[in-house]
């Protein structure tokens, strides 16, 4: 099982029609687009969630992956939007490929 992290450093997720964008840093990794988050932890505690992650833009560029230390703005889409704040750490375990 390969063990995904981002936090949320950029202030305020925005909310669109193509899901929540957020800023923020990989911490563990690397994170692939189609990975999905099952955690989110905020001040509030933990939260189950099934969010996907749809796309990376790193750099103002777009990527299919993000790896440990780098930082890049991500779409979100799927159950659990609402727990995506300022400050949120997601996690996931992702299947080995």
């Amino acid at each position: 099982m390969r063990e995904i992290e981002f936090a949320e450093l950029g202030g305020d997720p925005a909310a669109r029609d193509d899901g929540v964008h957020l800023a923020g840093r990989c911490y563990q990794g690397p994170i692939l687009v189609g990975d999905v988050f099952v955690e989110a932890v905020t001040a509030d505690g933990k939260q189950e969630i099934a969010l996907r992650l749809d796309q990376v833009l790193l750099y103002g560029r777009p990527s299919d992956e993000l790896d440990p230390g780098l930082t890049a703005e991500i779409t979100l889409s799927g159950e659990g939007l609402q727990h995506v704040k300022a400050g949120v750490l997601l996690r996931g375990q992702v299947p080995d490929s």
